[in-house]
């Protein structure tokens, strides 16, 4: 890990919490042993819940996945807010302005925390691929290849560069 990677961890808490409590509630969920539930700490677990392994490829997924999904949906609901106000409507009130700072933090701070540690996206496909019928695995191919990219990005520090040019090109786009 860089210290790139910490620095981005403990600018964007806001999402590391988030994900960590949606990593909590699958484990609860899948009935796995939580190790350490502390979110923010000085290691490559930082903003991420220490647990077993998952036992099913079903339970492995949606570890990966759901955490992932619900980060990436909210961050998009954040930042429409700060897009439409400050470069459609183009405002210059300094209380809506400060609204749309805050509302674009909290979006990067939730996709730059989307994604899972390498380790559970290699478990997931190692029980996939090992409990898994061909369907499951046809199903499961092309998220895990997407979660382990950004699993790998997320270990650099990366998707904290990625989450701003993501939000500033949805701006132009609009």
């Amino acid at each position: 890990m860089t210290a790139f990677y910490y620095i981005t961890k403990y600018i964007t808490f806001p999402g590391a919490y988030v994900r960590c409590f949606w990593e909590q509630i699958i484990c609860r969920i899948c009935k796995v042993p939580v190790e350490d539930n502390r979110y923010l700490r000085q290691d490559e677990l930082a903003g991420h819940v220490d647990h077993e392994l998952m036992p099913t490829a079903r339970a492995a997924f949606a570890l990966c996945f759901v955490p992932a999904f619900f980060n990436a949906i909210g961050a998009l609901f954040l930042a429409v807010f700060p897009v439409i106000f400050l470069f459609v409507y183009g405002t210059t009130n300094a209380l809506l302005m400060a609204l749309c700072a805050v509302s674009y933090w909290l979006a990067v701070s939730l996709f730059v925390n989307s994604y899972s540690l390498v380790e559970d996206a290699i478990n997931m496909k190692e029980k996939v691929y090992k409990q898994g019928n061909i369907l499951q695995k046809i199903f499961y191919s092309p998220a895990f290849v997407f979660l382990y990219i950004g699993s790998y990005l997320e270990a650099y520090g990366i998707t904290f560069i990625a989450a701003v040019i993501a939000t500033v090109a949805m701006a132009v786009a609009l």
